[in-house]
């Protein structure tokens, strides 16, 4: 396999989006952390290099995972459609079913788990800002970036350049990455305590879920389409 150690995780990631599943394992920032270098991105997770470097081999080797390489060559137009179609539909569905088992876990159990009642705070706070945040991005900024690319000459807009509704875009993912690391605090990186029930484990189970799909949204957003939004852009001006 080819060397990672000149490589940024945000590079890695795009090349092979399989290695998406070992920064997860490792809990190595590849979405809005994306710039650092394999080595430096490992030290800042307190992961060691040589073992996750040895993980993406195995994981590559055995061909787990799907595999979204294609979209590194995809229109703007496809892969616009691709993170409302895939992360999006997701992100507003979990939100929909998890709120609810949310509120039910937290009144069950918050009296004798504390934790619980911050937890569901920020979570129905993270909740709040990506319900705003995606329609921000389907009724503003994505189908700017979609006339963008079927025009030959600068296009209009009220924002004026695609640079500050992006700006926008990376402040509030950051903010995203802090209520996700706030809830992993929280629950001890989603350990269960001793006799959980269903309900605290299914709850527990799918928010690690929703996590790692926003993790990888908010790659693709961040590494792939932005960049190439601008670049498209300056490309007309």
């Amino acid at each position: 396999m080819q060397s990672l150690s000149d490589k940024t995780v945000r590079e890695i990631a795009l090349e092979m989006p399989i290695t998406t599943r070992v920064f997860e394992k490792f809990k190595i920032d590849y979405c809005c952390r994306g710039h650092n270098g394999f080595a430096d991105a490992c030290r800042l997770a307190g992961a060691d290099p040589a073992l996750v470097a040895e993980s993406i081999e195995q994981t590559v080797a055995a061909g787990m995972g799907d595999d979204t390489a294609w979209l590194n060559g995809a229109s703007l137009r496809t892969l616009t459609g691709y993170i409302v179609d895939k992360h999006h539909v997701f992100t507003r569905d979990e939100i929909a079913s998890l709120t609810p088992l949310m509120a039910k876990v937290a009144s069950r159990h918050g009296e004798r788990h504390p934790e619980l009642i911050e937890l569901a705070t920020v979570f129905n706070e993270l909740c709040d800002e990506l319900m705003q945040h995606l329609l921000k991005e389907e009724q503003i900024l994505f189908p700017y970036v979609e006339k963008l690319e079927r025009s030959e000459s600068p296009v209009f807009s009220c924002f004026g350049t695609v640079h500050n509704p992006i700006r926008m875009m990376l402040s509030e993912h950051d903010s995203a990455g802090g209520s996700l690391r706030r809830m992993r605090e929280l629950t001890n990186d989603y350990a269960l305590p001793e006799g959980a029930c269903p309900s605290y484990a299914a709850l527990f189970h799918r928010l690690e879920g929703f996590e790692r799909d926003l993790h990888r949204h908010i790659h693709l957003e961040n590494n792939l389409l932005f960049p190439k939004a601008i670049e498209l852009e300056e490309r007309t001006i």
